[in-house]
């Protein structure tokens, strides 16, 4: 009896871990519609709010959930849920303006293991740096903090789940550096070939209204980024006169942009979405996002590691 219970137990524990593999292996939609959840709303919107306006969306979202670094990852896992069940995920355990609490590579690293240790199975996309080329706010030692990025991409590439590096756009002469020639120089060759996702991060309230040159970007990051999906990652009317109207003005720019190159995939992922947009019913962000949002062609599967050349350092 007891070899016979410790094999039924052996054979519910691998039925757990296939589950676990399935559920964050679902392909991926060929588009992305991305709104961002962050813990802004807790304590003024209820979680069902929130889902049900995913719910209502005339397709399925990509939704991008920032977690606060005093929260540990396992109290995430309701919300996760939650919203596993009615869109894609894509996790960011680490936002920009929380890179400095984890000052070496080991910190970050750590940060990421405990998150996809609680949450995986909920996750699609895991974003393994949030504007990763900001100057300052992010620390003085940018060799560090690509460092901690490829860290974190190597470990989760080694889990067969697909990875997004997000970028921080801004106006010339905002930074000293620009966008593409600190991608170049600090994010390692494996990363520049197997990355599945890179994302550009721009909110042009920060920026003057500067308008960029979204063709002449994608393809800049095209050729740095051979294979991976290119879009926006965060977008928002930021500044604080903002209106329903300047909000639904700049949704409407961003959401109907074109296929800016072949791997374009869309993205946005609007900020305070959940502060704009919920409760739904009536309310005008929501609907603007909506009226943007097209049926998905296809879906493809992005765990494409089996198709990818095998890279030195994994």
């Amino acid at each position: 009896m007891q070899h016979k219970n410790a094999a039924l137990v052996f054979t519910g524990i691998l039925t757990m871990l296939s589950g676990i593999v399935h559920a964050a292996a679902r392909p991926l939609p060929d588009f992305f519609y991305g709104v961002t959840i962050d813990d802004g709303w807790e304590g003024k919107i209820k979680q069902i709010h929130i889902t049900n306006a995913l719910k209502a969306m005339p397709v399925k979202p990509v939704v991008r959930i920032v977690m606060s670094a005093e929260k540990p990852p396992a109290e995430y896992r309701k919300l996760f849920a939650a919203i596993h069940r009615t869109a894609y995920i894509m996790a960011t355990p680490v936002d920009s303006s929380e890179m400095k609490r984890y000052p070496t590579v080991a910190a970050y690293l750590k940060r990421f293991e405990s998150s996809y240790q609680a949450l995986a199975e909920y996750v699609d996309v895991w974003e393994i740096g949030n504007e990763i080329n900001g100057e300052n706010w992010l620390g003085n030692n940018p060799q560090l903090i690509a460092d901690k990025a490829a860290a974190a991409y190597r470990y989760i590439r080694r889990k067969n789940t697909a990875t997004a590096l997000t970028a921080y756009y801004f106006a010339p002469n905002m930074q000293k550096t620009t966008m593409q020639n600190w991608l170049a120089r600090y994010i390692p060759a494996d990363m520049k070939q197997h990355v599945d996702y890179v994302f550009v991060s721009y909110y042009e309230d920060d920026n003057n209204g500067f308008q960029p040159d979204w063709k002449k970007v994608f393809n800049e990051l095209q050729t740095l980024f051979p294979r991976a999906k290119l879009g926006i990652g965060e977008c928002g009317n930021t500044r604080k006169n903002a209106t329903v109207e300047s909000k639904t003005d700049m949704i409407r720019h961003y959401y109907s942009m074109p296929k800016y190159t072949p791997n374009y995939v869309g993205g946005y992922f609007w900020w305070y979405w959940v502060q704009d947009s919920v409760p739904h019913h009536g309310n005008k962000v929501w609907e603007e996002i909506g009226k943007h949002m097209k049926p998905h062609r296809k879906t493809v599967s992005d765990k494409i590691s089996n198709q990818k050349p095998k890279d030195e350092h994994l």
